[in-house]
């Protein structure tokens, strides 16, 4: 690649970057005339306000839709959140970059990123496909001073960031590209697409995405899930979070598969599982474990409380558990874990058929023993511990059992976990068949107690939920033989010039520091200019 093409690339890199994480400004100095002023900021192009002032913004939204027995890529305009346009926005500077990318070497989009955009959701990650070796994107990434991982288990791979968005290649070639998307674990998830926008699609993927149904490439679904069992969890998760069905052929073989989860690591499973969580409906996928004798792999005492009688109540525990997850109609990793085990220490404290004494406490022990056992980090287990074994609070408030140090130490238990607590004690009892009102009762008189005490009570952080790491990537090597090699950038600066430095010699710098409406037009000039040498 010429000088000229790996600048121009750098441009594109950079500025996506910068979209994606502008630069912070410091605030003006303080000036008494400064309360006098009031500034209106420009907005980005895609931050059109509603007419109704309802807070949200248009914008641009990219989606894959089959029309006339063709599938393609549309742009439609719609009013969304502001957070969710910069997403989308971001998202999109990110993409078009790869495509820029796909200009020099010949790259396939893969996997999820395609099919979310069916679904209309926005991807975190990005899987690419390098039809030329590794080693030339190395050398173009290298040039451009770009960080990147490599590593290696079934392919040699490289992983990269353009701004917020992660990206994971691999190299194949044209005759072994085939192969490759054969080895993915479902259809839907086996196409690729040229940056140019043409589909790959020889299991038919694009066909079951539009027929909403999941099964294995080939119809094989008893070898692959023999192959990787991790993909019986993996299918859970497409079920609770797109609006698929599973397929006959991957149904039948389930009885005989489901038994490979036992030679599968707890932290492997915990990886699956605390997605199946934060699913769009994690009630969904764990009915469906239950049906199929997954649950036990999850966790005992939680599979215990299927068939387990309450009196005076229609259904089992699970029955009443599954009602609750479902009312809560909620996203959130540390509230649904909390409701899934609220009531797990059920089976272990009955004494007499019916009735379990301080099962709260019990249910709590559960939780950490469990969520320790599948990898979750001691931040959310305590969390979750400490919701579960406070869940019968607003039944002793209610009955008048609950004094003003009762309120008082429930808040200084919970801390920034209260709104999960009400949340928790409100799908429990609506599950319950109980008025969510008295709930929300007892809620304002904990909120009223709150305030009059004092300030310095600091909400658990909710990066917390961002800690997954210690719970191993799946993609990953379980047996911790691989040996990851992280390139520094300063080590590679050394060797050769910095291309920071060289951008900022022919004029960039200053136009990167502003970006503002005025960096397309002199990005514009640099590039005539660099055209004319």
């Amino acid at each position: 690649m010429s000088d000229i093409l790996k600048t121009l690339l750098k441009i594109d890199y950079v500025l996506a970057k910068q979209d994606v994480a502008p630069i912070s400004r410091a605030e003006p100095a303080d000036d008494p005339r400064a309360g006098k002023l009031e500034i209106d900021k420009p907005k980005a192009s895609w931050q059109k306000e509603h007419p109704s002032g309802k807070g949200k913004v248009q914008t641009k939204i990219y989606e894959l839709v089959h029309r006339g027995g063709r599938t393609f890529e549309r742009a439609r305009t719609a009013w969304v959140n502001p957070h969710v346009a910069e997403r989308l926005n971001q998202r999109k500077v990110a993409t078009d970059w790869i495509r820029t990318l796909g200009n020099y070497i010949p790259i396939y989009f893969v996997g999820g990123y395609i099919r979310d955009k069916f679904f209309k959701k926005v991807s975190k990650d990005v899987d690419i496909i390098s039809l030329s070796p590794l080693a030339s994107a190395k050398e173009i990434f290298n040039g451009l001073s770009i960080k990147f991982e490599e590593s290696s288990n079934a392919f040699a791979r490289v992983k990269f960031h353009v701004g917020d968005l992660k990206v994971d290649m691999i190299a194949t070639t044209q005759n072994e590209l085939l192969e490759n998307l054969g080895q993915r674990d479902f259809t839907i998830n086996a196409v690729a697409q040229s940056v140019t926008g043409q589909f790959y699609d020889p299991f038919h993927g694009l066909d079951d995405i539009k027929m909403k149904v999941l099964r294995t490439p080939g119809g094989r679904s008893a070898e692959s899930f023999k192959e990787d069992p991790v993909r019986l969890l993996r299918g859970v998760r497409m079920l609770s979070d797109f609006p698929i069905k599973a397929h006959p052929s991957l149904l039948r073989a389930l009885p005989d598969s489901v038994q490979y989860l036992k030679n599968v690591k707890p932290k492997r499973i915990g990886f699956e599982f605390a997605k199946v969580m934060q699913a769009e409906k994690p009630s969904y996928g764990l009915k469906f474990m239950a049906k199929h004798n997954m649950v036990q792999y999850i966790c005992a005492d939680l599979n215990s409380i299927i068939g387990l009688k309450q009196r005076g109540r229609r259904g089992d525990v699970w029955d009443h558990t599954m009602k609750a997850v479902k009312n809560a109609k909620s996203q959130d990793l540390i509230l649904n874990l909390a409701i899934l085990y609220h009531d797990t220490g059920k089976a272990k404290v009955e004494k007499v058929k019916g009735h379990f004494p301080d099962h709260a406490r019990e249910s709590g022990r559960v939780a950490r023993s469990s969520l320790l056992r599948l990898g979750f980090n001691k931040g959310i287990i305590e969390r979750v511990a400490r919701l579960v074994e406070n869940h019968k609070f607003v039944d002793s408030a209610l009955k008048g059992d609950s004094d003003e140090d009762e309120y008082r130490k429930l808040i200084l238990t919970l801390r920034g976990d209260l709104k999960r607590f009400f949340e928790l004690s409100r799908a429990d009892a609506t599950s319950a068949g109980h008025n969510a009102s008295d709930v929300t009762r007892i809620e304002k008189r904990v909120q009223r107690m709150k305030e009059s005490l004092p300030d310095d009570m600091e909400a658990d952080s909710e990066e917390e939920l961002l800690k997954l790491d210690d719970v191993p990537d799946p993609r990953k090597p379980v047996d911790e033989a691989e040996e990851e090699i992280h390139f520094n950038a300063a080590e590679r600066e050394k060797e050769r010039p910095n291309p920071e430095d060289m951008l900022a010699a022919i004029g960039l710098d200053d136009v990167i520091q502003r970006m503002e409406n005025p960096v397309y037009r002199e990005v514009e000039e640099l590039i005539e200019r660099l055209s004319n040498e």
